[in-house]
């Protein structure tokens, strides 16, 4: 798949990155907004040049990049951050501080373990190529920059991984959700959980609260693209989680092995993954990445010293 490109709101384009000939998988956001422009979440190093053949389909100048985004600095998020920035002299990349060495020195941590992890997948993403300490800007709290006439707020939302941040734009309510809200699934209107381990649900949930304070018009999915109904969504998504987490003690306690029955009782509580079980054909990476989301509980779970404190659900 070469990409698609779509303008999702004035200004925002959303690019369907074709990973793998995946469909609806990974993609990236451009923003324009005067004359200059920021990226969200530019996917990973095999793709690097997808999003520069957008930006110039759009009419973009290279010149004009003033930030790239990042929400984590997984693979499948910023894997061509390394890439890109050659091609902007006045970029710089955001990040949370505790992200930064993983961008100087990829190799050192963040390929072998991504290989370890995500075996043959890493390869389809692709190796992340290093990123100048000077065009790097960390930050440990929340944080505004400015692109153009707008402002985006970036906001620690761990859970997922400790250094993930979401970003809110406020003139649009709009918040790129990275992985902090799961996974979207366009076709089939359907929610999925991002819990790969090491997962830590009390912190998801709190960052999920953090996002819901926002109340955001839309979410921006980087898996994978806008929503709208975004506080709804968000609700609905925190007691995904807690439906998983419960489950999957019965799960542990039945002492199941086998995946695909692990997927199917869970099925009973989750709606949106009964569905998405039922219509999955075409989807090979997200179904692999279940099975991934369960060892994240399992682990969770398994963990005598991790303290999770479950709180009521959301009233829809």
């Amino acid at each position: 798949m070469r990409y698609l490109l779509k303008e999702e709101i004035p200004g925002i384009w959303f690019i369907d990155l074709g990973v793998d000939d995946e469909k609806e998988y990974t993609g990236s956001y451009i923003i324009s907004s005067g004359n200059e422009i920021a990226l969200i979440d530019v996917g990973p190093a095999s793709t690097f040049h997808k999003v520069l053949s957008a930006l110039d389909e759009i009419g973009l100048p290279y010149d004009n990049v003033k930030y790239i985004f990042a929400t984590h600095v997984h693979l499948d998020h910023t894997g061509a951050v390394g890439n890109l920035i050659k091609s902007f002299p006045n970029a710089h990349v955001v990040a949370h501080s505790r992200a930064l060495n993983h961008l100087i020195d990829p190799e050192d941590a963040l390929w072998r373990a991504s290989k370890q992890v995500l075996g043959f997948v890493a390869d389809v993403f692709g190796k992340p190529e290093a990123v100048a300490k000077e065009r790097i800007l960390g930050f440990d709290r929340k944080e505004i920059f400015t692109v153009g006439k707008d402002s985006f707020e970036m906001i620690p939302t761990p859970g997922h991984a400790s250094h993930h941040v979401c970003i809110f734009r406020e003139q649009q309510r709009i918040v790129f959700s990275g992985d902090a809200a799961g996974i979207y699934i366009p076709s089939l209107d359907v929610q999925l959980p991002i819990s790969t381990p090491p997962f830590k649900l009390n912190l998801a949930l709190k960052s999920i609260e953090t996002m819901i304070s926002l109340k955001p018009n839309k979410i921006a999915f980087t898996h994978f693209g806008v929503a709208s109904n975004g506080v709804l969504r968000l609700k609905r998504y925190y007691n995904q989680l807690i439906e998983w987490y419960e489950s999957i003690n019965e799960i542990m306690h039945k002492k199941m092995k086998d995946q695909e029955e692990m997927l199917e009782f869970i099925s009973k509580r989750d709606k949106d993954l009964l569905t998405f079980l039922q219509k999955s054909k075409g989807h090979k990476g997200l179904t692999r990445g279940l099975k991934s989301n369960l060892e994240g509980f399992i682990q969770l779970i398994a963990d005598e010293n991790e303290n999770v404190q479950i709180l009521d659900k959301y009233q829809n």
